[in-house]
């Protein structure tokens, strides 16, 4: 338990995610008091392309910061410090004025495939994969900003990298801190995960040469204070959101597995100290630096609670993704309905940037309640997948520990359980991301410590793998992938 020296103070985590801001207030000892919640618009230019309005995601956020104080009648100096956890990949460059050149690329989009293609057929992904632990794909962040200034022609030196963290931190401190964390700077492409350095190699491999790149600092740091909200109020700690997670969710030992199922899903394995890298195309990655610098492998499920969006959305089967699970209960079990929901390419273990997706064994019995228990059982294929992967590379998996706003799900737990024969802990918040980011405020507050936040840290359900499930469908799908992908 903690110890409440400040009764009447606040952490705020922002929590900027792909589809929404989000801001939420804890008290002292980690308890979630309130959050406000505003979505802003996605743009899809064209196929495979997706973008946000950087300043739309500004205002959200200063939206929803400021609506939570109001509404809860905290002041700035009632707040301890902010903590900010960010989708991670999605990248923008600005001027020295703040003003942002064209709208930011989203880690979801596909439009610098052609040139990643070009550089593996130069032989570069192993040098790419030995520095940073990723491989050449478009979900990461330099190719990105590659195409910025190549598309708008701009001089790099007259222009600021950032992913979303670094581009909130500039604007929160009035362009006075430029900044990232090891982790966000660990998705670029560009950081050296070895050394914990911007490589020079990599940015001429990628044509980025002279860009401006932030200070790269520990997730629990001094990130400036902000004066946006009343008074002054320190930023305390950083996390790109599925390390903010891992952390939200107490994974600290080696071998401790988080999955956390939002717009994507993301399962990582803390790996500790030492780098572990993967044959089965996972991502080794930092896991955070508090103190130690820790190591993670990663695998990346594009589509998990976006498919449910698209069955909202674009085949009009419910007005709220709540209901997919009632659907999904009425379906025939003996159905042979699959889906592979490659919509935006397949992530971990495949990275095929050009996969669609497809639906598998339709007939005239098939409805809405079919293609709704396969897309259930979709994302549980996927993640069983991921963690077979996981158990190749030496990694002992007792158990998984979720997150996310799918598991609101009891349907999609259960479901996972079965299809991935693992005991499922589901988190006492689904919001991991954004207590993560609240601890890293605390520790960089110095409040609280790494083995305050693993004592705390128990599941609020469990989940365990009924028998009487036929893993014969995950084979059966498992040959539908494999004809599309081969």
């Amino acid at each position: 338990m903690y110890i409440n020296v400040f009764m009447s103070k606040y952490y705020i985590s922002i929590d900027q995610g792909t589809t929404s801001s989000r801001a939420v207030l804890y008290d002292s000892s980690f308890d979630e008091i309130s959050q406000e919640q505003q979505e802003f618009k996605q743009y899809y230019p064209a196929e495979g392309l997706v973008e946000h309005d950087p300043e739309e995601i500004w205002s959200s956020v200063l939206n929803t910061t400021k609506t939570l104080m109001n509404k809860n009648s905290v002041s700035s100096s009632d707040v301890i410090s902010i903590g900010i956890t960010n989708q991670r990949e999605t990248v923008m460059l600005w001027d020295k004025d703040g003003k942002v050149l064209n709208k930011a690329i989203v880690w979801q989009d596909r439009r610098t495939a052609e040139f990643c293609e070009k550089l593996k057929a130069e032989g570069i992904e192993s040098e790419v994969t030995a520095k940073t632990g990723l491989l050449l794909d478009p979900y990461f962040s330099a190719t990105k900003a590659r195409w910025l200034l190549k598309e708008y022609k701009v001089d790099p030196s007259k222009y600021f990298f950032g992913t979303i963290d670094t581009f909130l931190v500039w604007k929160l401190t009035d362009g006075k801190n430029y900044m990232t964390d090891v982790t966000n700077a660990s998705r670029t492409s560009l950081l050296n995960i070895n050394d914990v350095k911007w490589d020079k190699g990599l940015l001429d491999a990628f044509e980025l040469g002279g860009l401006n790149l932030p200070e790269v600092t520990k997730n629990s740091s001094d990130f400036g204070s902000t004066k946006l909200f009343g008074g002054e109020i320190k930023i305390s700690g950083i996390a790109g959101d599925q390390q903010a997670s891992l952390i939200g969710q107490g994974c600290f030992a080696s071998g401790q597995l988080k999955s956390t199922y939002g717009t994507g899903c993301f399962l990582m394995a803390n790996t500790g100290t030492k780098r572990q890298n993967s044959t089965n195309k996972l991502l080794s990655t930092i896991a955070y630096q508090v103190e130690d610098l820790c190591y993670a492998l990663e695998g990346s499920i594009f589509m998990a609670g976006a498919n449910f969006q698209w069955l909202r959305d674009k085949m009009d089967f419910f007005d709220d993704v709540s209901e997919s699970e009632e659907l999904a209960k009425k379906a025939d079990p003996n159905s042979n309905v699959f889906l592979i929901p490659a919509f935006v390419g397949l992530g971990a273990p495949h990275w095929v940037p050009d996969a669609r997706g497809t639906i598998f064994g339709l007939t005239r019995d098939s409805g809405k309640e079919e293609l709704s228990l396969a897309t259930h059982e979709a994302i549980a294929f996927q993640t069983r997948e991921i963690i077979s992967s996981l158990v190749d590379d030496g990694i002992k998996v007792d158990n998984v520990r979720i997150d996310g706003g799918l598991t609101r799900n009891t349907f999609f737990n259960q479901t996972l359980s079965n299809i991935i024969e693992l005991d499922v802990l589901c988190s006492k918040t689904v919001e991991s991301t954004a207590l993560g980011a609240a601890f890293l405020a605390g520790i960089g507050a110095g409040e609280v410590s790494l083995q305050d936040v693993s004592n705390n840290w128990s599941p609020k359900t469990e989940y365990n793998p009924n028998s009487s499930y036929d893993l014969d469908r995950y084979e059966t799908w498992k040959k539908f992938l494999n004809k599309l992908i081969s």
